[in-house]
């Protein structure tokens, strides 16, 4: 299958960098997947590269398949590699992070979409990557083709969702890594989310956090930084913030109601965070007003 990745991977190379990460193509086809967006990153510095002020857009689905190099892909909790010839699917809101990526010249190509029924593809939700097989190869290569036809762009929403259902039912080992078999810095960013993950909804300090986990403040606080490029206060914000992003997303939540589940001690300190986080304030977000120049692709580690 070596060959068949190549050939897809040379298609890639043709994949132009988006303008709007925001805004795909194709309308829903009923429950298949609409607005969908194809890129690729053809390198470690371009996949690391940070999206301007550090920002990412959750609502959409992200589907990364590896054609070139191997990584280690932190979700909310959890830590899987993906490896050449595999795929991984974050879903809405998920945090996800990028580490031990190798080498130099990787090719991962991501596409994301919305409007797709998600219980169609829940046993892809925190699980590890899927291997493609020789079905799975050739609907990416069609997938990737009509990307780059304009006038065949009408059939993504049926090969996205002919290969989200593919993937879907690939089995899993369900394998889990233990802190022994993970890199220090990827099990100190899966320890440090399950803590907050689970805390979203009130306040709490640095000095609970590194209590929680068995490190000095000042240890924890250089430690992380070391590891992802960015303070551990940041992430912290990050993680309420797409919280929030969440809850207005899916509820019918006040502003006030959803800042106070997301640890905010009032609304106006809330929705000053959140413009700043995001670009926008809580409820533009809401009536689907979206910084353009945010993009899905993930947070990024060294």
């Amino acid at each position: 299958m070596k060959s068949e990745l190549m050939s897809i991977r040379q298609l890639a190379a043709k994949i132009a960098t988006p303008v709007n990460y925001l805004e795909g193509v194709a309308a829903p086809m009923g429950p298949l997947p609409g607005n969908i967006l194809c890129f690729a990153r053809q390198g470690v510095a371009e996949l690391l590269k940070p999206s301007p002020r550090q920002r990412t857009q959750h609502h959409r689905c992200v589907l990364l398949i590896a054609l070139h190099g191997s990584g280690r892909i932190c979700l909310d909790a959890e830590s899987f590699m993906i490896q050449e010839g595999q795929a991984q699917l974050i879903f809405p809101f998920q945090f996800h992070s990028y580490m031990e990526v190798c080498p130099d010249d990787i090719c991962w190509v991501f596409i994301t979409f919305e409007s797709f029924a998600l219980e169609a593809i829940a046993p892809l939700r925190s699980s590890p990557s899927r291997t493609l097989g020789p079905t799975e190869i050739v609907l990416l290569g069609e997938l990737i083709q009509c990307w780059l036809e304009k006038e065949r762009q009408e059939l993504l929403p049926l090969h996205l969702g002919l290969l989200l259902g593919r993937l879907s039912k690939i089995g899993s080992s369900r394998k889990r890594f233990t802190a022994s078999s993970v890199g220090a810095d990827a099990n100190l960013l899966t320890r440090v989310n399950r803590y907050i993950l689970a805390r979203l909804d009130r306040p709490f300090g640095l000095k609970e956090l590194a209590c929680a986990i068995g490190q000095s403040e000042s240890h924890l606080r250089g430690r992380f930084r070391a590891a992802t490029g960015y303070s551990i206060g940041r992430h912290i914000r990050h993680l309420r913030i797409q919280q929030a992003c969440n809850l207005l997303h899916t509820t019918g939540l006040t502003v006030g109601e959803v800042g106070e589940k997301c640890g905010f001690e009032s609304v106006y300190s809330f929705s000053r965070t959140f413009k700043t986080e995001r670009g926008v304030s809580p409820r533009d977000y809401r009536q689907g007003v979206y910084s353009p120049n945010n993009h899905p692709g993930g947070t990024f580690a060294k």
